[in-house]
């Protein structure tokens, strides 16, 4: 995954690869040389937990 950010820094595009930013780049003439093509961190993923309800607690205790 890649982010085509601008000069001032706003994120334009975000590809799969560089080919996908650059023709995002080539499609909205934004010229290559003023942007940065920045490599982005995948999310990782979440483990969410089952949440027990207070009547449930108060059962079992």
């Amino acid at each position: 995954m890649y982010g085509l950010y601008d000069t001032d820094g706003i994120l334009r595009f975000m590809g799969g690869d560089r080919e996908a930013c650059e023709a995002y780049a080539a499609l909205f003439s934004l010229p290559l040389a003023s942007c940065s093509l920045l490599p982005m961190p995948r999310p990782a993923a979440q483990v969410f937990r089952k949440r027990r309800s207070r009547r449930e607690g108060a059962r079992s205790s």
